[in-house]
């Protein structure tokens, strides 16, 4: 039994089937049944049982996958272990966010490449929460950067801070407006949301449902500039982190609102595929990644109760609409 033996059966653990572990491996599917065959017959159990939705563990099969994941950590904290004496960090790291958050960490993350892994090329894309989550499952992306991640076995996630979401609307309001709104007053104004299948959208959708009111937009984006532009505007109102928005209210471009009664909050973390190996640049980054957003930390207190709901990633991050992914950065 080799280690790669070990890192291709992880993979096929949390994908579920053999078609998602050849995708993400980049290895062709017939050879991992063949793999997959040889670790069966070298231990003498069955490892998973085969069906038309894919792969399940039987129970050898999960003990041999809790125990290759700790292998795996240990082999690869060996070799980083070793290899930082001497190497520098250097190469290709990918790293999905959120367009909420992108002009906040772009330009410090870019001044922190430049002076501390000036060998490192990063590649920052934005896209929707599905997208980023399937591309990071298929090992399109090596990070994602998500709000409300869902518990899900396979994912090495690192919280970095928790952030109140603001009802935005034009900057001509009334200079004795509150600074808070309760979440049941935000029906009162027409609103322009994103859509149904959109993580946070679930959020409000079920924030409303629990004090018996529901949504009604008749325009939905996922594009924050278009919700700000109209909120500018006057023509509608919108919901978003503070993030996206602290700049814009500071210059008095939007007027802003926390949401309270409950307030409105998500835990933005930072994740990548448990099994994959990352090299030096890739866990530097991920450092620099973590140290700059949590610079942003929104400062909630602590212990007070948010709407961040946790749901199965199938129904949360469903299929992104057949997006074959990003295009990877040569290097």
């Amino acid at each position: 039994m080799e280690i790669r033996h070990l890192r291709y059966f992880v993979a096929m653990a949390e994908a579920g089937s053999l078609m998602q572990a050849s995708e993400r491996l980049h290895v062709a599917q017939p050879a991992l049944s063949v793999h997959l065959a040889n670790l069966e017959a070298e231990l003498g159990v069955k490892l998973v049982a085969r069906s038309n939705r894919g792969i399940v563990l039987t129970d050898e099969g999960r003990e041999l996958y809790e125990r290759a994941l700790v292998i795996l950590r240990h082999h690869a904290e060996t070799i980083e272990a070793l290899r930082t004496r001497t190497v520098k960090p250097i190469g290709s790291v990918s790293v999905g966010i959120p367009s909420s958050l992108s002009a906040q960490i772009a330009p410090p993350l870019f001044a922190a490449l430049k002076s501390e892994l000036p060998e490192v090329n990063l590649y920052l894309l934005e896209a929707s929460a599905a997208a980023h989550y399937e591309w990071l499952q298929k090992g399109k992306i090596d990070f994602a950067v998500l709000f409300s991640l869902p518990e899900h076995v396979g994912l090495d996630v690192t919280p970095l801070y928790m952030e109140d979401f603001y009802l935005i609307g034009p900057p001509q309001e009334n200079p004795e407006t509150p600074v808070d709104i309760s979440f049941s007053d935000i029906f009162d104004y027409p609103l322009v949301l994103a859509k149904q299948t959109s993580s946070w959208r679930r959020v409000l959708d079920q924030a409303a449902k629990d004090i018996g009111k529901s949504f009604s937009c008749h325009f939905e984006t996922e594009s924050t500039s278009a919700m700000k532009a109209l909120a500018v505007t006057g023509q509608s109102y919108s919901i978003l982190p503070r993030s996206c928005i602290a700049a814009d209210m500071r210059e008095g471009k939007i007027h802003g609102r926390r949401i309270v009664d409950p307030p409105i909050r998500g835990l933005l973390s930072i994740a990548n595929v448990e099994s994959a190996d990352l090299t030096l640049a890739h866990r530097e980054v991920k450092k620099l990644i973590v140290k700059i957003a949590r610079d942003f930390e929104a400062g909630s207190e602590a212990g007070e109760p948010f709407y961040s709901r946790q749901v199965l990633p199938g129904s949360l991050f469903g299929p992104a609409g057949g997006s074959r992914g990003p295009a990877r950065p040569s290097g």
